[in-house]
């Protein structure tokens, strides 16, 4: 790929495969109330302090529905496993772990490296145990599990089904973006150190 005078570019979404469909403007705050409703005061606590914990107070709002289906569809192919690129109108427009990092608050970084984290992206605890014969996961199947009686025990997956039923579609590109204190620290001083500037 070519970012230039002259650029090529293909589409993520190429333009005959893209469906027509009408896009709500509304928040759907089912799935956020039923995580609420069904844990008990501990994984609450935990869930308020997870980086979804300002969820359990958003209201019914409006939101822009459409600007995010647009953003998709002019997203362009990089190969910059961090930066997602979309065509606006012929001029390109970039969205990386900076940005992410001063949006969302969260921490940016690299992933560690080892043995030990290596071994947490094998683990598949929560598939093994709720949708083992399954090759592919509805919300209905994950909030049917999620608000199954259960024991203590296996209450300490519900945060982890939570996280799911919130991202399960967009659950490998979220957590694509490492988290790390010491470079988003670094890159807001950057930042504010390079403001008026290109």
């Amino acid at each position: 790929m070519l970012f230039g005078k002259y650029m090529e570019f293909q589409f993520l979404v190429p333009e005959n495969a893209r469906l027509p469909a009408r896009i709500s403007q509304r928040s759907n705050l089912k799935y956020i109330k039923t995580v609420i409703e069904h844990l008990d005061d501990r994984l609450r606590a935990d869930f308020r302090n997870s980086c979804l914990g300002f969820l359990a107070d958003v209201p019914e709002i409006q939101f822009f529905a459409q600007l995010i289906q647009a953003l998709v569809c002019r997203g362009i192919r990089c190969d910059k496993v961090h930066e997602l690129w979309f065509n606006m109108q012929g001029h390109l427009t970039r969205f990386g772990l900076q940005e992410y990092a001063i949006v969302t608050g969260l921490y940016a970084g690299l992933f560690p490296e080892g043995d030990r984290y290596t071994k947490a992206l094998e683990k598949r605890k929560l598939k093994e145990k709720y949708f083992k014969s399954l090759e592919k996961i509805s919300c209905a199947q994950l909030e049917n599990t999620f608000v199954r009686a259960s024991t203590p025990w296996a209450d300490r997956y519900k945060l982890g089904l939570s996280l799911i039923l919130f991202f399960w579609e967009y659950y490998a590109i979220y957590f694509n973006y490492p988290f790390s204190p010491v470079s988003t620290a670094a890159r807001a001083r950057h930042t504010t150190s390079h403001r008026g500037r290109p």
